[in-house]
């Protein structure tokens, strides 16, 4: 599990300069950083570098791409049941 600890420790953030940022320590021995004023997160490259690559949901080692017509989930289906998330 990954839990953080923020704290406004004032440090300038490398895209606009404001101070109202947060720093976030991680147990595991990273930081990061995020600014409210201009949006800007210190993750956001490894997550960009996360959704490169399309990706798609394997079941039951078939995926979605090479399942006959009429055999589980079309192509336009998720091939998972949409439901909402409740807190």
């Amino acid at each position: 599990m990954v839990d953080a600890e923020g704290r406004h420790n004032g440090d300038p953030c490398p895209r606009c300069g404001g101070v109202a940022t947060t720093t976030y320590y991680y147990n595991e021995g990273f930081e990061e950083l995020e600014c409210p004023e201009c949006g800007y997160s210190s993750e956001a490259a490894e997550l960009d570098a996360l959704a490169r690559y399309e990706s798609e949901l394997v079941e039951a080692g078939v995926r979605r791409s090479d399942a006959r017509p009429g055999a589980g989930p079309q192509p336009d289906s998720p091939p998972y049941p949409r439901r909402s998330l409740k807190a």
